[in-house]
This record gives C-alpha cells, structure tokens and sequence, in this order.
C-alpha cells in the first residue's frame, strides 16, 4: 500500500503547476510493485486506490470552487456538501482504474513470461481506461500521464503524429520497462536513472533543432480583464464595461479578444451594446467578447461585434458537466442544485470564425481546450490559428491555471497551429505550432497584451486520423485476453513407496 501511495504521489508532483515533468518516467513503477501477485480483485482495489490518491492530490484545487466559490456566488447549496461532491468526482475519476487493476491482475502470469508483452500489454491496458475517463458526458481528461509533458518540447513533438493517449501509451511503456529492469538486473536504481536523463537529454536536443514558426503582420490584442467571480455575477452592466473601456479605447485597428462570460448575461439587449458598437467604429476594432447569448435557447458563446453589430458568434458545443449542463439526468438529477445561473444547450458546430481580412480562427471556451476534438475539427474546418477564451476567475490557486494553459499547449502540438489563450485570471499567453510558450501576461492581474498572429495551414497526420493508438490498444488487449498463448502445464510427481 505504501508503494501505492507512493505512485500516486510521484504521479501528482509530475504534473503542470507541481514538482516537474520528469518524475513522469518512473513515477508508475511503486505502482506496478504493488500490484505483483494481488491477483485480478485485490488489483481491482489498488488500481482504484491509486487514481483516486493521485487525483485527490492533482485536483485539489477543486475543492475551494465546491466548498467556497460556489456556493458564495449561486447560494444553493453549504460549503459541506460540496466536500461530498469533491469525495464523488475523485470516485468516478478513478472507477476506470478499478477495471485496470482487474485486468492486470488476471493476466499478470501470462505476460510476465515475455518482456515485449508485458510492456505492450500495460501500456495498452492503461492507455484505454485513461481515454474511457474522457468520454461522455461526464469525460474529463485532467491528470493525462502526458500533461506532464507540456515543457518537453522535443518529446513532445510527436503528439502531432500519435496525440495525447499515444505519449500517455509511451510513458507507461516506459514505466513498464522500468519496473522489468527493478525485478531482473543488479544496480538497477543506476540503469532508472541513466535511462531517464537520456529521455530528458534527446528531448532537449529535438527542442533545440525545431524550426521557428512565422509570424504575420497581422496582431491579436487579448485583455485579461481579472474580475472577481463575485463582481461578475452582482455588479452592474454599466460598471462592469467600465472595466474593460479604458484598454478599449486606447486601442486602434485591431482584433481584440477578452475571456469568456465577461457579461453573465445577452450583451446584445443590455445598455452597453450600443457603446461597445460605437467604440468599434470609433476605433476600427473587431472584438470577441465572451457572454451569454439567449435567443429560443440559452448559450454560453463568444460574440464577435464590429462597426455594424454583432456579427456573429461561436457557441460552446462540449459542456461542463453539472455545472453548465445536466449529465445522465435520470441518474444525476439529485445533483442540479451544482447548476450555476442557467443550464446551456451545446452549440451545433465547430465553426471558425471569419474577421475581415484575418485568417479563420478557430474559437474554444475554456472547458474545451481540455480535449483534442474541438481544436482538430476546427483545424479540418479552416482554422489557421486557435484562440481559447476561458474564465478561470474560479480557482484561487495558481496549480489550476497552469494545468489548463498546459492543455493548450498539447493542442497546439496536436494541430500545428498556434494557440492564443485569453482568460478572466491567467494565464493569458501565446504558444506557437510547435508548443512553446512565447509570451503570457502575469496572472491574476488586469492587463492588455499584444500577441503576434502565426497563422498556418495543412494537417498533421493526428488531426486526420485522431487517436489511432486507442483502437490499437483495445485490439491488443482484446488478442491478448483471447488469445493468451500456451499456458505452463505442471504435472505433480507421485512417490510411490
């Protein structure tokens, strides 16, 4: 048990805003200790144990939004219920892992006779109930093994060929392989730690030799507006314009673009619309301003206005579970008191939008940039450069902040495409094609930063194919679960006397 706590512990300190990256390369190994001979039930048990250890640590940011945030903004429910809801959302996180742990322990015996299956059958089994935790209407995929990847950017490079889940396959191969050489070589803690600065040396090395990205003429102006969740949702129209008006009117002839749900409310029917219109004209601007829209339904959207309106819109198409949407209602309708202002509907499209004569920019909001398939199906649909406008005004710790921003990081890798993140807190920064960070305002202040447009175009081989890696592993496994190969026969020798 101690190993397990262990695993999950080296596991957490790898991700974004915690120890480092590197940790991720042997941070599996206590884990797999652990689970040698627990057989398929007791291995049901750690595997359980060991996400929900690690996600409790990972996601403690979490907590505070429950116990404080929102229930002192919507008022619905006491800050103890929403411990218990935390307790909930760490048990369906790691469910998939009960069912990990329940299928190594059955074939453990089997492919411990051959190094190569072993590794391919780990590999493949953790990969699968890794992607099963982001999957429908309660996916979600934070605490991804290759999160903690978003500062390689050399190793990093081949999530534009083999995505998140296949660097997720690699690093638990690599963890596999790790734990072959704990069992069977003399030194072994000497030949870990060789073989981990070698990874950490060629990543950097690749890092080194990739090309610079080009940038255009063309400019993106994002204002981080840092507006206390409590502001936002009592404050009026009026003052919450007043915010933003002075970074508006010092601005000229550009396309700016503010987080998501600065209004709370339909910008177009409130008394400011017409003094944002009019600043537009004034100045030649093209704004995106993320705010709710409420025409037959409820939308959370991220409006573009100009000289002549609002012209058109970008509305969210994967929901935040409980929050802004209801999954699984005849299950989980005892928990809608988690609703904030209103329940949206999902947008019908990924869409990116057209600004004059600005290349298509694909729009996420915030909750999306969490998953590949909104950044690869606007890249297939024309976008040449990706903008998530998120409001993490929520989260008072600076962990949270940094673990989104290094999404955004996996999905420019992913697509080629450069990634421009605007939020109400941080981070707000810029991340070129190839996934570095080329510049970010200071968190949780008020500021206006100017970001160099890196429009692209053409598609990686992930953006066409998506992930490949998890029907290949689900194909593994299933071969092998069918097909174990010869099983040892042992015959009992009697002594006659």
């Amino acid at each position: 048990m101690l190993l397990l706590i262990l695993s999950s512990v080296l596991t957490a300190l790898s991700m974004p805003g915690f120890l480092s990256g590197f940790i991720i390369w042997f941070a599996l190994v206590p884990f797999f200790r652990s689970l040698e001979g627990k057989g398929p039930f007791f291995g049901a048990l750690y595997g359980f144990l060991y996400f929900y250890f690690f996600s409790a640590i990972n996601l403690f940011w979490v907590l505070p939004v429950l116990t404080e945030n929102l229930p002192k903004v919507f008022g619905k429910f006491p800050g103890w219920v929403g411990f218990f809801v935390f307790l909930l959302m760490l048990l369906i996180e790691a469910l998939p892992f009960a069912a990990f742990g329940f299928l190594y322990g059955l074939m453990e015996k089997i492919v411990k006779r051959n190094h190569f299956k072993e590794i391919l059958f780990t590999a493949s089994l953790y990969t699968i109930f890794d992607f099963v935790r982001g999957i429908g209407e309660m996916g979600f995929t934070g605490g991804t093994l290759s999160d903690a990847l978003y500062k390689d950017s050399g190793i990093l490079q081949l999530a534009a060929l083999i995505g998140p889940y296949g660097l997720t396959f690699l690093i638990v191969a690599v963890n596999c392989w790790f734990y072959i050489i704990l069992r069977k070589s003399t030194r072994p803690f000497e030949k870990i730690a060789f073989n981990v600065l070698v990874i950490t040396f060629v990543s950097y090395l690749i890092s080194l030799y990739l090309p610079l990205a080009k940038s255009s003429d063309k400019t993106i102006v994002a204002i981080q507006t840092n507006v206390s969740q409590d502001t936002k949702y009592k404050e009026s129209p009026s003052y919450l314009f007043g915010q933003i008006e002075p970074f508006l009117v010092e601005t000229k002839d550009s396309v700016v673009v503010l987080p998501e749900d600065v209004f709370s409310f339909d910008l177009r029917n409130s008394t400011v619309a017409a003094e944002l219109i009019g600043l537009c004209k004034e100045n030649d601007l093209d704004i995106l301003i993320g705010a709710i829209s409420a025409d037959s339904k409820t939308y959370n959207s991220v409006f573009l206005v100009n000289e002549n309106g609002f012209v058109d819109r970008y509305s969210k198409v994967k929901l935040f579970p409980f929050v802004e949407t209801l999954p699984y209602q005849k299950i989980f309708g005892v928990f809608s008191f988690l609703r904030g202002l209103s329940y949206f509907e999902p947008g019908e499209e990924f869409r990116p939008l057209s600004i004059r004569d600005y290349p298509p920019l694909g729009v996420q909001i915030c909750f999306e940039s969490y998953f590949s398939e909104p950044s690869r199906e606007l890249v297939r649909n024309g976008a040449q450069a990706l903008l998530v406008c998120t409001n993490d005004g929520w989260f008072i710790f600076d962990v949270a902040l940094k673990q989104h921003f290094a999404k955004s990081v996996m999905r420019a890798v992913e697509t080629r495409r450069q990634v421009i993140q605007v939020s109400n807190a941080g981070i707000t920064g810029m991340i070129d094609p190839y996934g570095r960070i080329l510049k970010t305002a200071n968190p949780r202040e008020f500021e206006k930063i100017t970001f160099e447009l890196m429009p692209t175009k053409g598609m990686t081989p992930y953006s066409k194919i998506g992930d490949v890696i998890i029907w290949f592993s689900l194909g593994l496994v299933v071969l092998l679960l069918l097909f174990p190969g010869e099983r040892t026969i042992t015959t009992r020798r009697r002594i006659w006397q």
